[in-house]
């Protein structure tokens, strides 16, 4: 089910304050505190931890250069509240936040942090404060991401929204993830927030069944995917073996002789994370449209090689765009995206993690 009056807050920080262990540990929140020019001031009701007992350290990603084809869309709305309504059929890349389908952050880069713990950098409270520090001191335009409440004053549910087990199955739905966009002066960043026992895949459509962890048992969580540890321990890592195929590269609208745009076809470069070879029967490529190719039959790529197809019927968009690798049980594998900055330069290449 959807969250309710999911939309997206647009306004300028200007304090924040936090619970810490000893105020609030079993569901503490950091307040952060802005104004649109509108309402006066709001308040955004940041979780800093999770309410399940067994699990509840949360999934954390933070975004320093964040080039997104969103960020157009975004630069466009004026101070205030509003609602966002998007469905998977018009795409993940209008308004709406989806953690799985929209490809903001490379999900490898997380972390799992507890709420508050002694030491540095080492929590969630010692990731936030710098951002807010920054963007309250420069001014910058917040872009918050969650659903309104408290008769319209504030925003919460600014985490992912989906993914969800137990009690809290009945707030899964796809397209409605929170998280927080910053526009700095002369760039972009993000924070994005999940839980650490929410699942990594999730079902598609708009019923009762979207936003659901898939497979409904055994699923794979944040905890498994990522890396808590700091350096990563010796233990085989659960991210390669779920992403075994990463894209490294998208050649966007390929120029003729002159400059101008070519006939010659777009392509997409994937590489193999693994130590063996990778039949690629069945996986498929997928933009935002979404437009969807399958890989030639029987095409296959050596363990750590790379291979480059073209897809002329998955067109890469001038304006940025999404590009989600499935394999053939139709589970996101990888995706990226990218900026029209980048669509401009034709080749768009991202780093193997």
């Amino acid at each position: 089910m959807p969250v309710k009056d999911y939309g997206v807050w647009v306004a300028k920080p200007v304090r924040y304050t936090f619970e810490d262990r000893n105020e609030d540990d079993k569901s503490p929140h950091l307040s952060l505190f802005f104004t649109d020019n509108d309402r006066g001031e709001g308040r955004a009701a940041i979780n800093i931890k999770s309410g399940n007992k067994d699990e509840s350290r949360l999934a954390y990603w933070t975004v320093s250069k964040f080039e997104h084809l969103i960020t157009s869309g975004l630069g466009n709305l004026e101070p205030g509240f509003q609602l966002v309504v998007d469905t998977p059929a018009q795409g993940s890349t209008r308004l709406a936040l989806d953690y799985i389908r929209g490809n903001l952050f490379n999900r490898n880069t997380g972390r799992i942090l507890p709420h508050d713990v002694d030491g540095p950098n080492n929590d969630i409270i010692d990731q936030l404060k710098p951002i807010l520090d920054r963007a309250i001191a420069q001014k910058a335009t917040v872009y918050i991401y969650g659903s309104a409440f408290d008769n319209g004053k504030g925003i919460h549910n600014v985490h992912m929204n989906q993914g969800n087990s137990g009690k809290w199955l009945k707030d899964n739905g796809v397209l409605q993830d929170g998280g927080v966009i910053i526009q700095f002066a002369d760039h972009w960043e993000a924070v994005f927030i999940g839980f650490a026992s929410q699942a990594v895949h999730t079902t598609d459509g708009v019923g009762k069944e979207a936003g659901n962890p898939t497979p409904k048992e055994g699923f794979l969580t944040w905890a498994n995917f990522l890396l808590p540890e700091i350096p990563p321990p010796t233990r085989e890592r659960d991210d390669i073996a779920d992403s075994p195929v990463a894209i490294t590269a998208a050649l966007v609208n390929p120029p003729g002789p002159d400059g101008q745009p070519g006939t010659e076809p777009e392509t997409v470069t994937l590489t193999n994370r693994t130590g063996s070879e990778i039949d690629l029967t069945g996986w498929g490529i997928r933009n935002q449209v979404p437009n969807f190719q399958l890989v030639e039959a029987g095409s296959r790529i050596a363990a750590g090689a790379s291979l480059t197809v073209a897809v002329p019927k998955v067109p890469l968009f001038n304006n940025g765009g999404v590009i989600s690798l499935l394999n053939a049980e139709r589970r996101k594998v990888h995706g990226v995206s990218y900026s029209k900055r980048q669509a401009r330069e034709g080749t768009v290449r991202w780093d193997l993690v």
